[in-house]
């Protein structure tokens, strides 16, 4: 037996182990995803592409070397989810992409292009025909390109330092929106005070780059009445609650072409536009798989669903 195929067999028994795992929790241990009424993919199906991609990218296999297939098949089955999301916002706002425009899109929406040098994406996007990632971008690209520009928004918001306040803080919001201002003037923070009805409206961005901002910030996408308590990216840490009070239309700055946007970073805007249907749809993993972020739009491990997001409804804005 040669080395390669020795590898090759234990890839795939890892695959096999990774897969085979005892499933938790509720639902049908068959089945991989269900996102709405949808039994999007089978573990059987996940197992059936993780070991095609052991067989041929080279990505999977380094993933495979370093023990975070789990990871790839959180990837696939995240990307999956993704997929049903946008399809339901594409319907919801009667967007259609024909099989020519997908084809064209392909060296724009997949590949090197699409993944920017993440190699685990490109291991992830591997897993998923060019063609069908370059129509749900493209459907992400036309939301996007609808929202550049057009909204005003009105919150408040408050920087815990860990999450287990920072998730007390939120439900108390939700419980009593009256008293948001004062719940969250009330956090110590000496390095970032509670912002407390701000606004940000495309009349505020000084150029597209802050447009772009504006319009592909998660937290400025979720539904009115909803309070997030989330970790914040970069350097600073810590973590952010943010309650959405009121949001408008609004209309572009003057001379404002979205046609002038890179169709890649109109697609990633649009991605930011799925919050509404993503916050009100049932996404239900495996529980083999991991737990889904409602608002990362993510499946995460449990030791990250510890430290992750929490999304509430603020008592008044229930229907």
């Amino acid at each position: 037996m040669t080395t390669a195929m020795r590898r090759s067999i234990g890839m795939i028994t890892a695959t096999a182990l990774l897969v085979a795992g005892c499933s938790a929790g509720q639902g049908d241990p068959k089945v991989a995803l269900t996102v709405g009424d949808v039994k999007v993919s089978t573990v059987e199906q996940v197992q059936r592409t993780l070991t095609d991609l052991l067989a041929t990218n080279q990505g999977a296999q380094d993933q495979a070397r370093q023990h975070k297939l789990d990871q790839v098949s959180r990837g696939i089955i995240t990307q999956q989810a993704v997929n049903q999301l946008t399809a339901e916002a594409a319907r919801r706002a009667g967007i259609q992409i024909p099989d020519a425009l997908a084809e064209e899109a392909i060296p724009q929406l997949t590949g090197p292009a699409a993944t920017e040098g993440d190699p685990f994406q490109a291991t992830v996007d591997a897993a998923f025909p060019a063609k069908e990632l370059a129509r749900y971008r493209l459907a992400l690209a036309e939301l996007g390109a609808r929202a550049i520009g057009r909204t005003a928004i009105t919150f408040d918001a408050a920087f815990p330092q860990n999450f287990e306040d920072a998730r007390e803080l939120a439900r108390k919001v939700a419980a009593d929106p009256a008293q948001s201002a004062a719940l969250m003037q009330a956090v110590p923070n000496p390095q970032q005070e509670a912002a407390i009805n701000q606004t940000q409206s495309s009349a505020s961005a000084q150029n597209a780059t802050q447009l772009l901002q504006i319009a592909g910030f998660p937290l400025f996408n979720i539904p009115v009445g909803s309070v997030v308590a989330t970790r914040l990216e970069g350097e600073q840490g810590g973590y952010v609650v943010f309650y959405m009070k009121a949001k408008q239309t609004a209309a572009p700055p003057a001379g404002f072409d979205v046609g002038q946007i890179p169709l890649l970073d109109r697609s990633k805007v649009g991605r930011a536009q799925l919050m509404d249907v993503a916050l009100k749809t049932r996404v239900e993993p495996n529980p083999r798989f991991g737990t889904w972020d409602p608002f990362s739009l993510r499946v995460v491990s449990a030791e990250e669903a510890a430290v992750a997001s929490a999304v509430y409804q603020a008592a008044a804005t229930k229907p």
